[in-house]
């Protein structure tokens, strides 16, 4: 390889590490200008370049995409996946960029199709894991947790026959199908399983096996939530806090429940610093998702209802209703309810509460939590 060849690449490398410390410090004006610097060296480096091409364009995609500006970033992928000699993982790491970019612009459709291409291309690899992790996610979001169910027990099997085994990562697929199984109301298995995992935790190696038990309590804290038992949600969502320091995405989620927990407890002046403290992690850190921010404005409308504010937890819920899918997820359903229950308040009728209450009937069943809290609003 020719010497200049050589320095270009060289250099690049230090640009597209100095865009990733840009934006992960938050930066993204300055991680955007030196992303398009890597990328311009690395493809005037030729074929030598093209996975440097690939890393930067991923790069790029995601610092504009967290600047709001999703079509340019579904661009600067796009121009990335007609790269001559992108393929397998390469193109993998693309499309689940594209499927972030697809996803904010709200083309849900599309981002399952991308989805369903990544986890096509990336073999079997860890990867591959972490696409078909993503994918039981969006699934969740689209109201199809039973499909995102069935994704993750397959992908837990697949980890442990990876050679090596991927314990580790069998671990992380069946805590998330704990929160998949709660928000379809089969706590029992959920409870069982949540159980199972974190005991399992013993077997796997730190740094990994703190966060997968704790993630595992945190969704079994979403199961004993949505069934009533606020004190032990809070005594599992606490031990996490201890143990986290609390100030990342995980920290947000985990306030965000808490202030759930003490609702349900009666105290929504705790539960207001809770959500306060969240907002505040979420203001501090980068990344947040249209998701995240929809579980906060579930959680505000939530809070604002328990204040006797209706006024304000309408236009909390109908603000996090736009941030999701148009779905029938558990989130989406919640959030109508709590829209519904709000205009009650207001004395604008129940026709909004008693829509939730059909669409609970129809997606969830009758005797589903989510059912039998909305038609006991409603008082029917």
């Amino acid at each position: 390889m020719p010497l200049f060849t050589n320095r270009k690449l060289s250099r690049a490398g230090e640009l597209l590490t100095a865009a990733q410390q840009e934006h992960e410090a938050g930066r993204f004006a300055s991680a955007e200008r030196l992303a398009r610097e890597s990328v311009e060296l690395y493809t005037g480096a030729g074929r030598p370049g093209v996975e440097g091409v690939v890393a930067g364009r991923a790069a790029l995609g995601r610092v504009l995409r967290e600047q709001g500006r999703a079509a340019e970033a579904e661009s600067e992928l796009r121009a990335a996946l007609d790269t001559r000699g992108v393929a397998g993982v390469a193109e993998a790491v693309l499309r689940l960029e594209l499927v972030d970019a697809l996803w904010a612009d709200r083309r849900c459709d599309e981002a399952m199709d991308e989805i369903g291409r990544a986890v096509a291309v990336a073999g079997a690899t860890d990867l591959r894991l972490s696409a078909g992790q993503a994918q039981a996610l969006m699934l969740g979001e689209v109201g199809r947790h039973r499909e995102a169910v069935e994704v993750l027990v397959d992908l837990a099997e697949a980890a442990r026959r990876m050679a090596p085994p991927r314990p580790e990562f069998a671990l992380v697929a069946d805590s998330d199908r704990v929160a998949q199984l709660a928000w379809l109301g089969e706590h029992a298995e959920a409870e069982a399983l949540a159980l199972r995992v974190r005991a399992a935790t013993a077997t796997v190696a730190e740094p990994v096996a703190t966060p997968i038990r704790l993630w595992a309590g945190h969704n079994l804290a979403v199961s004993l939530l949505l069934r009533g038992r606020h004190a032990e949600a809070e005594g599992l969502l606490r031990e996490a806090m201890a143990e986290t320091g609390g100030a990342d995405r995980f920290g947000f989620l985990l306030c965000l429940h808490l202030s759930r927990a003490l609702i349900g407890q009666g105290d929504p002046a705790a539960a207001q610093q809770a959500v306060e403290t969240a907002e505040s992690i979420g203001t501090e850190m980068s990344g947040l998702t249209e998701q995240d921010l929809s579980i906060l404005g579930l959680a505000a409308a939530n809070l604002h209802l328990a204040l006797e504010q209706p006024a304000e937890a309408e236009q909390q819920a109908r603000e996090a209703l736009t941030r999701c899918a148009d779905a029938p997820s558990h989130r989406v359903l919640e959030l109508r309810t709590a829209l519904g229950i709000a205009k009650v308040r207001l004395g604008r009728g129940d026709g909004t509460l008693a829509g939730a209450v059909a669409d609970w009937r129809a997606h969830f069943g009758e005797e589903h939590h989510g059912t039998v809290a909305a038609r006991e609003a409603l008082g029917r």
